[in-house]
């Protein structure tokens, strides 16, 4: 097995890690973290991706930047799970960072099923244009 296909591995396995670990914060009440980690569920199946494009990125921003330009631009998803991706990204701000912004059970609810739709079309697409099962 190569590197590339290692690593992707080990990063749609983080993945469904983070998500995992939404769902249980969102079991105890802790609803702003579990909107944290179900964005680095999607964060991490989104580099999965990128990386077997080519695209190596470092922030968040970049991910964000390179996923619209390589994966939603050029038509291997739909432009709703880029809308996902960057509703999780910006939920993950609010509720990391600020001091006015709450989400309620519902809204983490919502998230993690649309984290979950992201990991699942991501690992579709790995296993049917890279050949890697996942």
């Amino acid at each position: 097995m190569e590197e590339i296909e290692l690593t992707v591995i080990q990063l749609i396995k983080r993945a469904h890690d983070k998500l995992e670990s939404a769902k249980i914060l969102l079991k105890e009440g802790r609803f702003d973290d579990a909107i944290s980690r179900v964005y680095y569920s999607a964060f991490y199946a989104a580099r999965a991706l990128l990386l077997l494009l080519g695209v190596q990125v470092k922030t968040h921003e970049d991910l964000l930047s390179m996923f619209g330009l390589k994966v939603i631009k050029q038509g291997i998803l739909s432009k709703e799970i880029g809308k996902y991706l960057s509703e999780l990204h910006d939920a993950r701000m609010n509720s990391d960072y600020s001091i006015i912004v709450y989400y309620d059970e519902d809204d983490a609810r919502e998230y993690i099923t649309k984290a979950e739709k992201i990991i699942n079309v991501i690992k579709r697409v790995i296993t049917e244009r890279f050949n890697i099962v996942v």
